[in-house]
């Protein structure tokens, strides 16, 4: 769970880069703003999730070596059943499939360090397409399921084969717990991942419902703010200045859950952080006449 500081200064963050006055709809920037602020989290959860990937995939070579091995021979075999071509597209799909996993972990491997802190484009790109060819694989293997039930005849055959993809597809399972690890908050291999994602998903939640009760009182917010100060207009002010007695004229107006003095004093001390040294006063002052006019 992020702390409320925070949660309130990435708000502050928000509303200053977005800026009100001019800017696109919030939840239009939404996205490209919290992949700039959360990038570092977003770098520490790709990494975590490259390292699982590796780790869960180790022994998967032998068994690939194994598919590849025997699938010739059932392929011979199914080639020459000329009502068997379905089967075949289904089993040659999936050895493509297999191929390319095997290409991409190999790069992969190549590209992972696990001494640096950053996170190369390319890795990330490489963690994607795994999750996409996981997907692709599953639906494949359930159609190779469906053709060789309708030709019980070469259900023999086809049983190392059978055994190689199933011993594949227990890999693809738990790789499915990386790809999503809050469907699998319990498991050892990934509780270090459902950690960096709950905590990434909380903070965004909790910064847009912030974001939104601001954005969605404007009016009323600044209407409040120009019966407190003189001669108010929103563009003389500082943009900081505005986004924090913005926030905190909310907090006081709008959230029951927040103390107006700890409202003004949370506001205050961002606007030590990120403003000017004229600031602090001059936001303590309005949010103060405020909090004195506000039920």
């Amino acid at each position: 769970m992020s702390k409320r500081r925070e949660i309130r200064e990435a708000t502050i963050q928000f509303l200053y880069c977005h800026d009100l006055e001019e800017g696109a709809p919030a939840d239009e920037a939404s996205d490209a703003f919290w992949e700039l602020l959360l990038e570092s989290d977003f770098n520490k959860l790709t990494k975590a999730s490259v390292k699982s990937v590796l780790h869960l995939n180790q022994g998967r070579l032998n068994r690939y070596a194994k598919l590849i091995e025997k699938a010739p021979e059932l392929e011979s075999i199914i080639t020459a059943d000329p009502d068997a071509k379905k089967l075949n597209r289904a089993l040659t799909a999936i050895i493509k499939s297999e191929n390319k996993w095997q290409a991409l972990i190999d790069s992969m491997t190549r590209f992972y360090n696990p001494q640096s802190e950053d996170i190369q484009t390319d890795l990330a790109d490489i963690l994607q397409n795994i999750f996409t060819l996981n997907n692709t694989l599953s639906d494949q293997r359930k159609t190779w399921e469906i053709q060789l039930a309708d030709y019980p005849h070469l259900k023999q055959y086809a049983e190392s084969v059978n055994a190689s993809i199933n011993a594949l597809k227990r890999v693809s399972d738990r790789i499915k717990m990386v790809q999503n690890p809050t469907l699998f908050p319990t498991h050892g291999d990934v509780a270090h991942l459902v950690t960096t994602a709950e905590k990434m998903l909380s903070m965004r939640a909790s910064v847009d419902q912030k974001v939104t009760l601001v954005t969605a009182n404007k009016s009323k917010i600044d209407s409040m703010i120009h019966s407190v100060v003189d001669n108010y207009s929103p563009e003389r002010i500082n943009p900081v200045d505005r986004a924090i007695l913005r926030l905190g004229t909310a907090e006081i107006m709008l959230d029951d859950q927040i103390p107006s003095p700890v409202a003004i004093n949370e506001a205050i001390e961002i606007s030590q952080k990120f403003a000017s040294s004229d600031s602090s006063k001059f936001i303590n002052g309005i949010l103060d006449k405020i909090s004195k006019t506000t039920p």
